[in-house]
């Protein structure tokens, strides 16, 4: 499974890549979305399980709310927030934040959900973020540094962190086929007022159309899917270290489509260390690598 989310988020890479060259970002991100809940919804609804569970998410008011709370924080929080940053701080610099996704991931479970990482986990953490931030640094441009920018990918990183022990916590008793439409339609629902002056000056394509449909439908509705699971049966570090190797899947992929240059042997020493950051995360836990958080809270 974690091999599975790695390459499917690297498409969801390599194929948003190829979109915003010609359309606006918030239009890519807003149709992914709603495409993405579109089709998770049909989903859902085509089983009678799957119809059941729905029904069973939508018969508790403060579920209901809580995955509207959850999809703007999680998805349209996250989204809006390194989007907006790209413009200041650039590509890498925002990629060199989010990679410290892990240590967000492990502080904030320490601080705020009793999360007990122990010390393998935490150094694994730790060193895997550093490699990964190390890679994005190559191609950092200090001219980009801007206070407001890393604010924005901050907030996002760590609200992606708060999210993800929030939905293991709270939700772990409805399948992510229940959940994530609503959540889903909670970020469109946000970002479409965001997107739509660009979406009416600059319409998309009917080729880009198409991609961004393919984006919501084949990548990204899978991509979620696996990756929700993976939290709650692994946990939020767990996920979030595994995600670390997304970047260099995707420069190995670009490289392999002929966009890209060979990697360096700087890339490949990097690579290597986070790899082995992610092993110290990953390698060796059990069914679910953190413990539950305690009940009532």
């Amino acid at each position: 499974m974690p091999v599975v989310l790695v390459l499917l988020l690297a498409g969801t890479w390599l194929l948003s890549g190829a979109l915003v060259t010609g359309t606006e970002p918030l239009t890519v991100a807003v149709g992914r979305t709603a495409v993405c809940c579109l089709v998770l919804t049909a989903v859902a609804a085509s089983s009678a399980s799957g119809r059941a569970d729905l029904r069973r998410a939508a018969a508790r008011p403060g579920t209901v709310w809580l995955l509207g709370l959850l999809g703007l924080l999680g998805f349209a929080g996250y989204a809006a927030g390194t989007l907006l940053a790209i413009p200041r701080i650039g590509t890498s610099l925002t990629n060199l934040v989010v990679a410290l996704m892990p240590c967000a991931s492990v502080a904030v479970g320490a601080l705020f959900f009793r999360e007990r990482s122990g010390p393998r986990k935490a150094a694994g953490a730790l060193l895997a973020c550093v490699a990964a931030a190390g890679y994005a640094a190559l191609g950092a441009d200090a001219g980009d540094l801007d206070a407001v920018g890393l604010l924005l990918v901050a907030a996002a990183t760590v609200a992606f962190a708060v999210y993800g022990f929030l939905y293991r916590d709270r939700l772990s008793g409805l399948p992510p086929l229940a959940v994530l439409p609503v959540l889903l339609a909670a970020a469109t629902c946000l970002l479409l007022p965001m997107s739509l002056p660009a979406l009416i000056a600059h319409p998309p394509t009917p080729t880009a159309a198409g991609g961004i449909v393919l984006l919501g439908a084949a990548v990204y509705a899978p991509a979620y899917l696996v990756q929700h699971r993976l939290i709650l049966l692994r946990g939020p570090v767990f996920t979030a270290a595994v995600q670390l190797a997304v970047p260099f899947t995707v420069r190995l992929g670009d490289w392999a489509l002929g966009g890209e240059s060979a990697p360096s042997p700087a890339e490949l020493l990097l690579l290597t260390v986070c790899c082995a950051g992610i092993a110290l995360v990953t390698v060796g836990t059990g069914n679910r690598s953190v413990e539950p958080a305690p009940s009532g809270r």
